[in-house]
């Protein structure tokens, strides 16, 4: 019979808990014991195999577009080796009339795509984190998934207080340990809080232990190159941590209308070349206004074509110096109808404002 004495009573609950040393198993294991292992990406240089990745940005900005894009390619074996299983945890967007339009759209293999779900109190739900851990693993080990996507990542926590580090660290520990033992990439999606920082580590979610957690973190913004701001079609998807490689360049990225077969339209985000700016340049909160930009532009050149045609080359040298890119300059002259004309072979191209029509004399 266990003593009733208050300190045997409390070396036992020390114990059960895991806290006392006859319950822990000291062992050392030497460097030269372990088989070393090569770095295995999903999606090179930016979400590695076998570990946490967080994909975070503001709300509509097409972070789920994006996972869906990234499922396409897997299914497709165009990342990540083969063609491989995905297995999505969505708690926001519709499977019907959502995600499986954009799939569709990516022209990714349905047959590799799944849904995980859980029955509660005669409901299929989606599954929570930590709770549901050994379901996932189930589900990866089974189906052989090579990318498991959880969007939003705050809706698939399970009681925990996502603004304290200590909580989300352990709710996202056995996520950590599924994906180290099947080699699964594991993409968290995130919303930005609304704090100033510029720091896009500081901006995710409540705690900074999402970050910590994650040995990738991307950003994804609204192109501050995009006359239509957050309502125009540009993309920018930053790499702002890596604890693995140096940090992949920007991508500049386009989310255009896709029309289905069935004669149904939805969207889909594409790359579209490299972006110049960075996570932080990305999260400027004092930046020129998106928009604003282009009203310069134009301005620019109606002073510069005000007293008649120049060469384009000058045009486009002031215009460097002004701060406007050549990207800008392109839409103000589109914006402004501007006449190119080509005047010889050393001068090259003249720019010229288009000529206002006549009115008649009274």
């Amino acid at each position: 019979m266990p003593s009733s004495s208050p300190g045997a009573a409390t070396t036992t609950n020390r114990g059960a808990a895991g806290g006392s040393s006859r319950s822990r198993r000291p062992k050392l294991v030497r460097a030269g014991a372990i088989e070393p292992q090569k770095l295995d990406w999903l999606w090179k240089d930016r979400i590695p195999a076998g570990m946490l990745t967080v994909l975070a940005g503001s709300p509509g900005l097409g972070k789920s577009l994006l996972t869906a894009e990234l499922a396409a390619r897997v299914t497709q074996g165009r990342i990540g080796g083969g063609p491989a299983d995905v297995l999505f945890l969505s708690a926001e967007d519709s499977i019907a009339n959502t995600i499986l339009p954009r799939l569709q759209a990516g022209g990714a293999d349905l047959g590799r795509v799944g849904f995980p779900l859980v029955e509660r109190n005669g409901f299929e739900t989606p599954l929570l984190l930590p709770t549901d851990t050994d379901v996932l693993r189930g589900f990866v080990l089974e189906h052989e998934a090579r990318l498991v996507v959880i969007d939003p990542l705050a809706a698939h926590l399970d009681g925990i207080n996502s603004w304290k580090d200590q909580e989300i660290r352990e709710a996202l520990a056995p996520a950590h340990h599924l994906a180290a033992a099947t080699g699964a990439a594991i993409l968290l999606v995130a919303h930005l809080n609304k704090g100033a920082s510029t720091d896009p580590l500081q901006r995710l979610g409540g705690s900074i232990g999402l970050p910590a957690a994650a040995r990738s973190v991307l950003l994804l913004a609204a192109d501050p190159d995009d006359p239509d701001g957050d309502d125009g079609a540009s993309r920018v998807l930053a790499h702002v941590k890596s604890n693995i490689s140096e940090q992949a360049p920007s991508l500049l990225l386009r989310i255009e209308s896709v029309t289905l077969a069935d004669g149904s339209t939805t969207a889909r985000i594409s790359e579209a070349g490299f972006s110049p700016y960075s996570g932080g340049q990305l999260l400027v909160p004092d930046r020129q206004p998106r928009g604003s930009r282009l009203a310069e532009a134009i301005a620019f050149l109606q002073v510069q074509l005000a007293d008649g045609e120049r060469p384009a080359s000058e045009i486009q040298e002031l215009a460097l110096e002004a701060g406007i890119t050549q990207s800008t300059l392109d839409r103000a002259k589109k914006a402004l109808s501007v006449e190119p004309r080509k005047l010889d072979f050393d001068r090259g191209w003249g720019w010229s404002l288009p000529a206002e029509p006549e009115t008649e004399a009274a």
